[in-house]
């Protein structure tokens, strides 16, 4: 049998793959393209243009949930449920995330990912909604493991790949303690050998991340006709960075000499001293503050910090850094020391605008009076991996710049 999709990895044709796996049924997965989709071949296969589609020797199939009801139905139907109650159960839980579920969480992972316009109130209410969709669950699964039956079914498979990015974005710690059973569901899912074998091992968030929206359209009532008054001109509002006096120091230019320097710990430093303007730039230490269970894994930790990293580069004009992860495993942090624009505060593009740094303590250094911040600058941008740098074992380094 032929699986054709777009992306192998999306959940709507993941959730087919697991249940494949699960069944033990082989699928040949096809990654089409667009010249494939204006073909005759896939005109004659497809009943409409959407993706999963399972070629078989009877015919084609298309829609997820009907695909994996069809796998499964091939290795018994075990999957489906064991009793008619069960598998009434499958179809309600299938149901249910395809009509409440999906619509719901894809409202709330475009806003977090920025794949569409989402307005403020939109999201905040899908949100909501997404939560209490989840208490539902929470109480139909008390005194159970899964959603039907005493093994996982097709069920568990379509509804916990519909709120995958969810959990590991938006449904933080603090929400999933609150509601224990769908806590516990969930984790049992994403530890199924199958699941992770197509979706490798899901990391629930522990705090959750906010959303790109737009602001919302306020509606403006037309007023009657008055005279015309002089048109005031709008002045655009600075933030703390635009507000600042110019400064002599290029930050460019000085970047190119640094990361190009032979002694970074020594002569590199002691030039950029005498370079900086002290009055319009100031040194600050990053640390991250951990959650519960976070910074056991390095490969984990590295996602974490490269995820603060990626949301961080629009400051790379009025910012130098060198950001890591440091420590063994479990006792893992992330931390990094920053030259940014302005003497005395936290740059708003960081501050402000950044999603995640309002989970990291910050202070500011002093390297010009004080020995151990002067230290700790020219181990962080002289030092390397698996070298000491402010105490802890370098595990993982990157130049912000």
């Amino acid at each position: 049998m032929k699986l054709y999709v777009l992306n192998p990895t999306s959940p709507c044709c993941g959730v087919v793959r697991i249940v494949a796996d699960m069944a033990g049924q082989k699928l040949d997965v096809q990654v089409v393209d667009e010249a494939f989709r204006k073909s005759a071949e896939w005109k004659g296969m497809m009943t409409y243009d959407s993706f999963p589609l399972l070629k078989t020797d009877e015919g084609c199939l298309q829609q997820s949930s009907a695909i994996c009801a069809y796998l499964a139905t091939l290795a018994g139907g075990k999957l489906l449920g064991s009793t008619a109650t069960e598998r009434a159960q499958v179809d309600q839980w299938v149901s249910y995330a395809n009509s409440t579920i999906t619509p719901t969480a894809s409202v709330v992972s475009t806003g977090i990912f920025g794949w569409g316009d989402v307005q403020q109130l939109d999201w905040n209410e899908a949100s909501k909604n997404l939560k209490a969709h989840l208490k539902v669950m929470n109480t139909a699964l008390e005194g159970k493991k899964w959603l039907a039956g005493a093994e996982a079914s097709v069920a568990d498979v379509i509804v916990a790949a519909a709120l995958m990015l969810n959990f590991q974005t938006t449904l933080d710690a603090g929400f999933r303690k609150a509601m224990k059973n769908v806590d516990a569901w969930a984790s049992a899912c994403y530890a199924l050998p199958s699941f992770k074998k197509i979706f490798g091992n899901v990391q629930m968030c522990a705090k959750p991340l906010k959303p790109v929206c737009i602001a919302e359209k306020k509606e403006v009532k037309k007023a009657a006709p008055v005279a015309a008054a002089p048109k005031k001109k709008e002045e655009k509002v600075l933030d703390n960075v635009e507000s600042l006096p110019p400064t002599a120091f290029n930050v460019y230019d000085f970047k190119t000499f640094f990361v190009n320097h032979p002694d970074k710990k020594g002569a590199a430093v002691d030039e950029w001293y005498k370079m900086l303007d002290w009055e319009g730039w100031s040194f600050w230490e990053f640390h991250y503050e951990k959650y519960t269970g976070e910074g056991e894994k390095l490969h984990v930790t590295n996602n974490l910090m490269s995820g603060f990293l990626s949301r961080a580069e629009h400051v790379n004009k009025y910012c130098f850094a060198r950001h890591g992860v440091f420590g063994e495993e479990p006792n893992l942090e992330v931390k990094g020391v920053w030259l940014c624009r302005g003497p005395k505060e936290i740059p708003d593009g960081l501050k402000k605008e950044h999603p995640q740094f309002e989970y990291y303590k910050y202070r500011q250094l002093d390297p010009r009076n004080k020995k151990e911040d002067d230290t700790l600058i020219r181990e962080y941008f002289g030092g390397n991996v698996d070298e000491t740098i402010g105490g802890m074992k370098a595990q993982t380094l990157r130049w912000v710049k």
